[in-house]
């Protein structure tokens, strides 16, 4: 996803509620295995640290269909953090929704990584962004998942790091399971 669009941070305080919207997606939708680390002073794009298996296809001995599948399911969780970023900064931290110009960026980058990486086409990239969009909207409307997000950004802050397991165990402890 492109950083020179809506993911850009405009200070500290947005970055910590955008970590906190990929970390809290993450654990919503049953992916935070996925999670090594977490740290709020490294450069936008680096701040998840992902498992050596995030983003691993190069396997010869893999069929193709496996191959694709975990492509998919990759762009998916891709596309559901940086939208659970967004949509955190967005609902819980400005108080207001989302426009087209928040979600028109990701829509393009779906819709590219889907055709380079999976062979979608238009249609089926839409509807990847639109169910990732459904999902995270759904987490993020919640006022609970706003307390826990607000929590999690104000810790976030003050550590500077969390492993994963630091992270959910966070998250669980504020509620998020």
């Amino acid at each position: 996803m492109s950083e020179d669009s809506v993911l850009r941070y405009a200070d500290e305080r947005d970055k910590t509620f955008g970590i906190a919207g990929m970390t809290i997606t993450l654990v919503a939708c049953r992916d935070e295995e996925l999670l090594a680390e977490i740290r709020l002073d490294a450069e936008p794009g680096e701040t998840m640290v992902m498992t050596h298996d995030y983003g691993m296809r190069a396997n010869p001995r893999m069929s193709a269909k496996i191959i694709w599948t975990q492509a998919l399911d990759e762009l998916r969780t891709t596309t559901s953090m940086a939208l659970g970023n967004i949509v955190c900064r967005r609902y819980v931290m400005a108080r207001r929704g989302l426009t087209p110009a928040d979600t028109t960026p990701i829509r393009e980058a779906v819709r590219s990584e889907g055709l380079t990486h999976c062979s979608l086409e238009q249609d089926e990239a839409d509807a990847l962004f639109e169910r990732c969009l459904s999902t995270v909207d759904r987490i993020f409307r919640h006022s609970t998942v706003h307390q826990v997000a607000a929590a999690f950004a104000d810790e976030l802050s003050a550590r500077r790091t969390m492993s994963a397991r630091e992270a959910i165990e966070l998250l669980s402890s504020l509620g998020l399971r």
